[in-house]
């Protein structure tokens, strides 16, 4: 059923799906030569539950299967933002154990949030139907006749995972949105870097799309929740490209000859 959640949520899933490829084969490389990249491993995480948290959506849009419909709410709400935020704290922050500190945190609320997502939340399947735009039916919804309609997270169940979802959203966004600012804005006082410059300003504004589309579905309006996905996971995408490009040069370039 080619809806436009459909093809706003297949695109963002080729797009990060791409990306985190990139990335994660980025990060083995690294791992071969013998220098850690900590920051890429939680990026590609970060991106590998965005495409999970996407292609979901797709799948739930043909049919129901409550092992994506778990997975959509896991990877959405809970982890996606935070590993992005990850991978720019463990690019900023050199000092101590923070990070780690952090990281370790995360995988905490990973592995309780998982199996209660998977196992423990009831889901009320009946509030599913083909094609529906899942940020409206996830929750209790009015119907044409402005009856409240049960969701699929309907009664007791929004207070356990859902508790985590403002916390680790906003911490994610801000850590990268705000770290790829403050590295735009060391680049630009310094002159140098300018494509990473501009990479990062991209990259501030890819973080803020899908935390737009969530701030609004907390306001009651889920209209740019797809677009703000598709449109978060490609200006990232194009942002980290031409931040890395001059790195990327620097390894292509020959190494200059001695004279002879």
């Amino acid at each position: 059923m080619l809806t436009l959640p459909f093809i706003l949520s297949a695109v963002s899933a080729a797009t990060s799906g791409i990306f985190a490829a990139l990335v994660l084969r980025r990060w083995w490389q690294k791992r071969a030569q013998r220098h850690p990249a900590p920051h890429l491993l939680a990026w590609g995480i970060g991106l590998l539950t965005y495409f999970v948290g996407t292609l979901a959506q797709v799948v739930l849009s043909l049919v129901w299967s409550p092992l994506f419909f778990a997975l959509w709410y896991w990877c959405g709400a809970l982890m996606t933002a935070a590993w992005l935020g990850q991978g720019t704290v463990y690019l900023l922050v050199r000092r101590g154990n923070i990070a780690r500190n952090l990281q370790m945190a995360l995988i905490l609320v990973g592995v309780m949030t998982l199996p209660w997502t998977l196992l423990l939340t009831p889901f009320n399947e009946s509030a599913w139907r083909p094609g529906a735009d899942m940020t409206e039916i996830y929750r209790d919804h009015p119907d044409e006749n402005g009856v409240v309609q049960p969701g699929i997270m309907a009664g007791d169940s929004r207070g356990t995972v859902r508790f985590f979802s403002p916390i680790m959203n906003l911490w994610g966004t801000i850590a990268l949105v705000g770290g790829a600012i403050y590295s735009s804005i060391l680049f630009q006082r310094k002159q140098i870097l300018r494509d990473r410059m501009a990479g990062n300003w991209l990259i501030a504004l890819g973080g803020l799309m899908p935390a737009l589309g969530g701030a609004l579905i907390r306001l009651g309006d889920p209209s740019f929740k797809y677009v703000g996905e598709m449109l978060g996971a490609i200006i990232i995408f194009a942002g980290f490209l031409l931040a890395t490009r001059e790195v990327e040069d620097r390894t292509r370039r020959p190494a200059p000859q001695a004279a002879d």
